[in-house]
């Protein structure tokens, strides 16, 4: 019997992984489907309110501003011997980089062409590091939701503030013209994807990030 359960669970892994993956692959032809319209209308919701929005929220996305900010905060609250805050700080470092490194291979595997290059939506080029043709996945969008899953666990008091700040950087990518919708959604997804399974194994990383033993954050 016991046996039987055994061998039950090992094959429900893969499964459970496979229809995982097939639900984000339909998300994602779904929303390719609606990219050119959308990038189509943007162009009509343009005004100075949301430009200015958009130039003021623009920047927390962009290059590893994200990752020196958070190093700087981990490094400030070691010595102010903040260690809740120092450990969401040096994990978020962490899982930026993991989902940096996944989102960087991706774009130039891929090599979607940006909505603002005048190429075909669904025009996929391959391996490529020509400027313009990394549209696929969005890196703010990967580095804004990567922190905000990492921080919200911490802090769920703050979950719905910190999303709602990492979309309204990601759709401001699409806003820009830099990024399709599809785009925003792959690197929302591993930004998440990444951020989850790090903290799930926060245990075995523990002598680096000094989480506690037991799984339970200091106060």
């Amino acid at each position: 019997m016991a046996r039987g359960r055994s061998q039950a669970s090992r094959f429900s892994v893969p499964y459970r992984a496979l229809g995982a993956l097939g639900v984000i692959a339909l998300f994602l032809v779904v929303a390719s489907a609606i990219d050119t319209h959308v990038a189509a209308q943007v162009a009509q919701w343009r005004g100075p309110v949301l430009d200015g929005l958009v130039d003021l929220l623009n920047p927390i996305g962009s290059g590893v501003t994200l990752l020196l900010m958070c190093a700087a905060l981990g490094l400030v609250c070691h010595r102010l011997r903040r260690s809740r805050l120092h450990d969401a700080a040096w994990l978020a470092s962490l899982a930026f980089a993991g989902a940096g490194l996944i989102e960087f291979g991706l774009k130039h595997l891929v090599g979607r062409p940006r909505p603002d290059s005048a190429l075909p939506a669904l025009l996929l080029l391959g391996p490529s590091f020509v400027p313009d043709i990394d549209s696929f996945p969005s890196g703010h969008a990967t580095s804004v939701f990567t922190v905000a899953t990492v921080f919200a666990s911490f802090y769920p008091r703050l979950a719905w503030p910190l999303y709602l700040l990492a979309a309204a950087v990601a759709l401001g990518r699409v806003y820009l013209g830099r990024h399709y919708v599809s785009d925003v959604l792959a690197g929302a997804l591993i930004g998440i994807l990444v951020a989850r399974w790090l903290l799930g194994h926060r245990r075995r990383i523990v002598s680096w990030m000094r989480i506690d033993a037991v799984g339970r954050f200091p106060r």
